[in-house]
């Protein structure tokens, strides 16, 4: 990923972040990681929630113009990319594992 892209994407993170604890209040809404195409047609931003909640996931996909409105305020580049939100599942996946290896590690008896 070109050094331009890393910086369009590290600004985007900062503005929602900071929209996002103004949005939803008490929510500890983490972003992840942001995926933006080279001809900043798209951004896709992974986010996970820790209250799991899902109407925040879709409260924040409802809210998706609202933000890129925002980014065309706060950020000076010719082209505002479509926001695309999606629930990253990775968190959920790596406690599953390691509940999988806990499990199987006290089922585990050296000789």
């Amino acid at each position: 990923m070109s050094e331009r892209l890393n910086k369009i994407n590290e600004l985007i993170k900062q503005e929602l972040s900071m929209a996002f604890v103004f949005d939803f209040p008490g929510e500890f809404i983490t972003i992840n990681f942001i995926h933006t195409t080279a001809d900043l047609s798209l951004t896709k931003i992974y986010v996970s929630v820790t209250s799991g909640h899902q109407s925040i996931y879709d409260g924040l996909k409802k809210k998706t113009s609202e933000y890129r409105k925002l980014l065309a305020d706060k950020l000076v580049i010719r082209k505002i990319p479509k926001i695309e939100i999606i629930k990253d599942e990775m968190q959920s996946e790596i406690e599953h594992i390691e509940q999988i290896i806990e499990t199987n590690s006290s089922n585990f008896s050296p000789e």
